[in-house]
């Protein structure tokens, strides 16, 4: 039987998704059992803010407020999915919240930046029409990272997820 890979430094996105939720999960099992340095990401994507909240500067800008409020909000989130993992074990971990493109960061610069192995998503929530039209964050992480890419369908017993 073949030994599976040791992996040292996980990164798991979260976008506030039930399946994120799930990868979290797993990504704190994995980190775990490996004693590896978890890296729970998410990335703010301002293309898709700038429809919340009033513009004050004119078509297509976004509210600094909006922005501000977004954003402390995800670090809550992170920040509890943090404490969540250091309850369960992981010894190490890191939480970093930022703006960019969700595509490029999960797939290229963040896991080049943190030195990341494995790296782990939610499968997408989006249906097939908004899949081909904009092609999902985790489809995208497939086809282009440089890391191993763990897409979590299942949760922590691997039973099918149920999504309503």
């Amino acid at each position: 039987m073949a030994q599976l890979s040791n992996y040292q430094n996980v990164m798991v996105g979260v976008d506030g998704s039930k399946q994120a939720k799930r990868a979290v999960q797993k990504a704190i099992a994995i980190a775990k059992r490996n004693q590896a340095t978890l890296y729970i990401v998410s990335v703010l994507n301002i293309s898709k803010l700038t429809s919340i909240g009033k513009s004050q500067f004119g078509f297509g800008a976004v509210d600094p407020e909006v922005l501000d409020e977004f954003k402390r909000k995800m670090d809550q989130l992170v920040a509890g999915y943090r404490d969540q993992a250091i309850e369960h074990g992981v010894k190490q971990v890191e939480i970093h919240v930022t703006f960019g493109n969700p595509k490029l960061e999960l797939a290229k610069n963040l896991p080049h930046l943190l030195g990341v192995d494995l790296i782990i998503i939610g499968a997408t929530g989006a249906n097939v029409v908004e899949r081909m039209m904009m092609g999902s964050n985790a489809s995208y992480v497939v086809a282009n990272a440089q890391a191993d890419v763990l897409i979590v369908r299942t949760d922590l017993d691997n039973q099918q997820l149920t999504v309503f």
